[in-house]
């Protein structure tokens, strides 16, 4: 069950070579950059009044079953938007709420993004359903439950906050065994680096 989780883990490193072409999105008028993977693909976008988002997976993934997943989504900031760090903890307060195994979250501290201040950390669960709408038939789909673990970056930007996520899923993990650390999330990352808005 944890061979899979690393597998799945060294199979999303970047590899020595391995090709990425550099992805830009327009965030209410600010560009903002990072390097999507060779082999992976735009899966979804959505644009609000007060919320932008693109979601991106491994070319023979999709939003219902994938395996990996970059996300980058961006919200615009009103008189009582919550700082980064705040912004990370309220997530990670939702995210309680959908797991059903153990959460982990693991904060790694401020981080600047391109000139802009930001909090960045690791958010996982051992255990979490795997049930939302289909993106093929308008019913719900459901599969067995899935570990899921994410590299999690929130970014103070020109008017809005900037939330990326880079995430996997594999077999259900022992909280203990959670196969994304403060020790390996530097190369989990790298291959998305670097970041830019501006």
């Amino acid at each position: 069950m944890m061979t899979r989780c690393l597998l799945l883990l060294i199979g999303l490193l970047p590899a020595t070579g391995a090709l990425a072409q550099t992805q830009e999105l327009s965030l209410f008028g600010t560009p903002f950059s990072f390097e999507l993977p060779s082999g992976w693909k735009l899966a979804a976008t959505e644009e609000r009044t007060d919320m932008v988002s693109a979601e991106f997976v491994p070319v023979q993934e999709n939003l219902n079953q994938w395996g990996g997943l970059i996300c980058v989504q961006s919200f615009k900031l009103s008189d009582d938007s919550p700082a980064p760090e705040a912004f990370l903890d309220g997530l990670a307060r939702q995210y309680r709420g959908s797991c059903e195994g153990e959460v982990t979250y693991e904060k790694l501290g401020d981080v600047d993004t391109d000139g802009h201040p930001g909090f960045h950390g690791i958010l996982g669960c051992s255990r979490m359903p795997n049930q939302h709408a289909s993106l093929e038939e308008s019913r719900p789909f459901f599969t067995k439950p899935e570990g899921e673990v994410g590299y999690y970056r929130v970014v103070s930007g020109p008017g809005q906050l900037v939330l990326m996520h880079k995430s996997m899923r594999g077999d259900v993990f022992a909280g203990q065994n959670i196969p994304l650390t403060s020790a390996n999330h530097s190369e989990f990352i790298a291959s998305v680096l670097p970041l830019r808005l501006n």
